[in-house]
């Protein structure tokens, strides 16, 4: 016969069964552990792709906007001629021509709303972050009545890091000029193309080229209001 266990005894795990156990119970941890790691890396360089591309599609967008808005010299006053290579009044770490464009819509009043100089400047950074490459400075110039001295830009912005160089090159109709000059050519270009090589940390390779190209659709206003009388 069988011999009867008592009434009180329990039966319980023999050591074996929960050795067995906890390595089942790791090896489910580690797989567990090994899915989340690669889902939080994927999401962290998701982000960081993401937050990398927004300066650039931002700094691009306004220089797009900058020279899609270009404003031709009427009367030579308020509105500059475009040279590139006989800039009066350059300022430090200027890159480019100044760009006298509208933000403005055209209206039956005035030919031009919201006239500014705009000037593109590469410099060394000044928030304290040494990483490769200069920022990319927008200055922007709202007076532009004539004066004794000329103006002083009234604000400069930093609309992208990390920049190696930049260059505009103007469409003639045929080819790209590395220079242009309205009092000679008495004609703003067909389109603009800016040129941005991005910096690289060493041993990383050459940086990114970015590449943005601009039709100028410039109307202007031939037709004068002859006074009521």
């Amino acid at each position: 016969m069988t011999p009867r266990l008592p009434s009180h005894f329990s039966p319980a795990f023999t050591l074996l069964e929960m050795l067995l156990a906890i390595s089942i119970m790791s090896m489910i941890l580690v797989a567990i552990h090994g899915v989340f790691f690669t889902a939080l890396h994927l999401r962290n360089a998701t982000i960081e792709a993401v937050e990398g591309s927004q300066p650039v599609e931002e700094a691009l967008g306004i220089i797009q906007n900058d020279l899609a808005n270009l404003a031709a010299s009427t009367n030579g006053v308020i509105i500059g001629p475009l040279q590139t290579t006989s800039t009066s009044n350059s300022l430090p770490n200027q890159i480019g021509p100044d760009f006298y464009t509208s933000g403005g819509e055209l209206d039956g009043m005035v030919p031009w709303g919201c006239i500014q100089k705009v000037d593109y400047l590469l410099a060394a950074p000044t928030n304290g972050v040494r990483g490769p490459g200069r920022d990319l400075i927008r200055a922007i110039t709202r007076n532009l009545l004539p004066i004794n001295q000329p103006p002083q830009p009234d604000e400069q912005h930093a609309i992208l890091s990390g920049v190696q160089t930049l260059t505009f090159l103007y469409y003639d109709g045929s080819q790209w000029d590395p220079i242009w000059d309205t009092t000679q050519q008495t004609n703003l270009p067909q389109a603009v193309k800016v040129q941005i090589r991005m910096a690289s940390y060493p041993g990383a390779g050459a940086g990114a080229q970015l590449e943005l190209v601009v039709p100028v659709d410039v109307l202007l206003n031939t037709n004068p209001v002859a006074a009521i009388q």
